[in-house]
C-alpha cells in the first residue's frame, strides 16, 4: 500500500512539473495550426474572456487548504479552475480557427489535468474527509451544473491577487496579440 502511495505521490508531482511545459506544447500546437480570421479572433476572445472570467470569479472564492469551498463556482463544479483553463484553451483553438489544435489541446489536458485533478481530490479527502466526500457526492466535477449556491459566499480581489490570476489574465492578452500577428503574417485576418 506504501507503494502505491509513493508511486502516487511521484505521478503527482511528474504531472504537476508537466503542466507548465505541457501548456507550452498546447500553445505551440495551436500556433503552428493557426489560420485566424476576423470573425474567429472574435469568437475565440469571447471564449477566451469566458475561461479567464471564470479562473478570477474561482481564484476569488477559494481559500486552498483552509475550507472546503462550496460557494460561487464552486457551488456548479469541483474544478471551476481546471473548467476555465480548458475553456480558454479551447478559446485560442477558436481564434486559429484549428479543429485539429482542439483535438490535440483537449487530449493532452485531460491526459495532464485529470490525473492531477484525481490526486488532488485524495489530498482534499486526507485533509478535510466526509466533508470533502460529501461535496464530491453532490457537485461534478467539470461539467458544470446549476446550483442557488452560486451567488453565496464572498468573492475577494485579495484572494484573486494572492492566487497570482493576473499573471495569467496578461499572458492572455498577450497571446490574443500574437494571434493577430500570426493572422496577419499568414495572411489570414
Amino acid at each position: 500500500m506504501s507503494s502505491e502511495q509513493t508511486f502516487g505521490q511521484r505521478l503527482h508531482k511528474t504531472l504537476l512539473l508537466a503542466r507548465i511545459p505541457a501548456s507550452v506544447l498546447m500553445g505551440a500546437a495551436i500556433l503552428l495550426l493557426a489560420r485566424p480570421t476576423l470573425i474567429s479572433w472574435i469568437l475565440g476572445l469571447a471564449v477566451v474572456a469566458t475561461g479567464e472570467g471564470l479562473r478570477i470569479w474561482a481564484s476569488g472564492h477559494i481559500h486552498k487548504s483552509a475550507e472546503v469551498t462550496t460557494t460561487g463556482p464552486y457551488a456548479m463544479c469541483r474544478h471551476p479552475l481546471y473548467l476555465g483553463h480548458f475553456l480558454v484553451a479551447t478559446g485560442f483553438c477558436v481564434t486559429g480557427d484549428s479543429i485539429t489544435a482542439f483535438i490535440i489541446v483537449s487530449l493532452a489536458f485531460f491526459i495532464i489535468y485529470l490525473p492531477t485533478w484525481k490526486n488532488e481530490e485524495q489530498n482534499l479527502i486526507k485533509l478535510f474527509g466526509d466533508t470533502y466526500r460529501e461535496f464530491m457526492a453532490v457537485t461534478p466535477a467539470m461539467l458544470p451544473r446549476w446550483n442557488n449556491k452560486v451567488f453565496s459566499g464572498s468573492f475577494s480581489w485579495a484572494l484573486v491577487k494572492q492566487h497570482r490570476e493576473w499573471k495569467h489574465a496578461a499572458t492572455l492578452l498577450a497571446g490574443m496579440v500574437v494571434m493577430v500577428i500570426v493572422g496577419l503574417w499568414r495572411g489570414s485576418l
